[in-house]
C-alpha cells in the first residue's frame, strides 16, 4: 500500500505558489486559481495580463488543443517544472513577476 504523502506535497507547492501569485495583488495584479477558459480550467491566470501559470511533474500532461487555443487568444503559457518550484519558489516567482512587470499597461 503506497502513502499518498506524495500527493499533499503537489498540493502544497501549488497552495504555496497561489499564496505568491495572491500578494501579487498588492501590484495590481489579479490571479485566479482553477479559472474556466473555453471548456478547459487554468491552474493559475491573469487574465489582464493574458498569463498563464502552470507547474507540472511532466511534459506528457500537455495538451496542445488548450495551448493552441490560448496562444490564439494571446495568451502566454509559462510552465515550472514542479520539481523547481520545491527547490527555489522565490525563483518561480521572479520569473512570474518580471513577465509581469513586461506588461504593466
Amino acid at each position: 500500500m503506497q502513502r499518498k504523502r506524495p500527493l499533499r506535497r503537489e498540493a502544497e507547492i501549488e497552495d504555496l505558489l497561489w499564496l505568491r501569485l495572491k500578494a501579487l495583488a498588492e501590484r495590481g495584479w489579479h490571479f485566479r486559481k482553477h479559472a474556466p477558459f473555453q471548456t478547459f480550467t487554468l491552474p493559475f491566470v491573469e487574465h489582464d495580463a493574458l498569463l498563464v501559470v502552470e507547474l507540472e511533474a511532466d511534459r506528457s500532461g500537455r495538451n496542445p488543443v488548450r495551448d493552441r487555443l490560448l496562444h490564439e487568444a494571446g495568451y502566454t503559457i509559462l510552465r515550472f517544472p514542479r520539481a523547481d518550484a520545491q527547490s527555489n519558489l522565490s525563483l518561480v516567482t521572479q520569473t512570474i513577476r518580471a513577465v509581469l512587470d513586461d506588461r504593466k499597461p
